[in-house]
């Protein structure tokens, strides 16, 4: 009978290998480091307009040369404060919603959307810990996608279904950079790796539905959407082993 091993069994054995040659309290080591990172974000811009406080969660993969790095993330973008009430036409006069059955439902607005970018940045190490901790500066260029989803049933609200939603929804979406400053520490016995800082997002983006219904008109406007937030990660590195060198004597 086959013995079948845990995968996080496996995963610290192909880690450990990797850094079997590398004394990382003292080299500068080239790694892949993944992120798993969540941020709470204030709008700022044309953004603050339409949202309120939101959160952001996602994923980076980073390969890190030395000090340096390059790598590619990803975001998902969540919120539950909408500004101004885009079904507002289909209110009675008592700010209330009828269904088909002629009672009143809830119908609720969230923020939704995602962020995708390219990475680049830069340690400035120090002595202590070691030399694959310490100030990290990120720059990135991406794509970032906004809207605001409508929550009810749509066989009681058949003014709300998949189709209609679209004129209500205001997609919007652009070209995407972020800036972030903090501190990397990467544990030189491998056992506590994280990332936090202060990341700034701004995006050049405009509305991609060709018809809004509560405003009765297209929505094209360019908009600048901004994003502050206080980011931390937790970082599950893979190192690279390094080469032995062969010597030869006469």
């Amino acid at each position: 009978m086959k013995k079948v091993f845990p995968i996080s069994f496996l995963l610290l054995f192909l880690v450990s290998n990797l850094v079997a040659q590398i004394n990382l309290k003292t080299d500068k080591a080239n790694a892949l480091l993944i992120n798993v990172n969540y941020q709470p974000q204030f709008p700022f811009g044309n953004m603050a307009s339409r949202f309120g406080f939101n959160h952001m969660a996602g994923i980076g993969f980073d390969y890190k040369i030395k000090n340096w790095m390059i790598g590619v993330s990803g975001s998902f973008l969540f919120g539950n404060k909408v500004k101004g009430d885009v079904i507002a036409a289909l209110r009675t006069d008592d700010g209330l919603i009828i269904n088909t059955d002629g009672v009143p439902v809830d119908v609720f607005l969230y923020e939704r959307g995602w962020r995708t970018g390219i990475e680049f940045g830069r340690i400035i190490s120090f002595k202590k810990p070691n030399p694959n901790s310490g100030l990290v500066f990120k720059i990135s260029a991406g794509y970032l996608q906004h809207k605001i989803t409508i929550s009810s049933n749509p066989k009681q609200m058949p003014e709300l279904n998949k189709t209609y939603r679209k004129g209500y929804d205001r997609l919007t979406g652009g070209f995407n950079t972020t800036q972030f400053i903090g501190y990397q520490f990467l544990d030189a016995k491998k056992f506590i790796n994280f990332i936090v800082g202060i990341e700034f997002q701004e995006s050049f983006t405009k509305g991609y539905r060709p018809w809004q219904f509560d405003i009765n008109a297209p929505d094209k406007r360019n908009r600048i959407d901004g994003l502050i937030g206080f980011k931390v990660g937790w970082i599950i590195p893979a190192y690279h082993k390094e080469k032995a060198e062969k010597f030869y004597y006469n």
